[in-house]
């Protein structure tokens, strides 16, 4: 888990939206710096999805740091990275997730994961976005509402616990 930059978040909002999701293939400018290393990367694409905002204050305990606090009202953003592995058996698609949140202390926190269930998916060499997105259940729409997001069975994967009495 890492800081993220303020201005950063409040772009990736702004483009977003929270209750929104947006999909950008490679090439394409991914706002907020949500990604740093997607230009390495040969293909890939990505869907950055506002999950909406916290209706209560929500918790969880990280390895290593103190117990985290995201405050009621506040915005979550998800980046999926969709990339393209050749190099570690069939050719096939990676999930790799990274949530962006504000905490009560005010610092704004990214925290990978690869852990996905829909990490790994087999796919073809010259596949395109549109089999890329049909093997992600992703819509056919570039950016839209999150309920349009999740219509066709795509998920984010990422569950926050409410805290008990706040």
């Amino acid at each position: 888990m890492k800081k993220f930059p303020e201005e950063n978040f409040k772009e990736i909002i702004k483009e977003v939206g929270p209750w929104n999701y947006a999909r950008y293939d490679k090439g394409e400018c991914l706002p907020g710096q949500v990604l740093k290393r997607e230009l390495d990367i040969q293909k890939y694409h990505c869907v950055v999805a506002g999950t909406g905002c916290t209706v209560s204050d929500y918790s969880f305990v990280y390895p290593g740091q103190s117990d985290i606090v995201i405050p009621g009202g506040s915005p979550i953003m998800i980046a999926r990275l969709l990339r393209y592995d050749d190099k570690h058996g069939e050719p096939h698609y990676n999930a790799d997730d990274q949530l962006l949140f504000p905490i009560k202390s005010g610092d704004i926190y990214k925290l990978s994961r690869r852990d996905a269930p829909d990490h790994f998916i087999g796919i073809t060499t010259n596949s395109t976005i549109t089999s890329v997105a049909d093997a992600y259940n992703l819509p056919e729409e570039k950016s839209g509402p999150i309920e349009k997001y999740s219509a066709k069975g795509a998920k984010l994967h990422i569950d926050i616990i409410p805290l008990d009495n706040k």
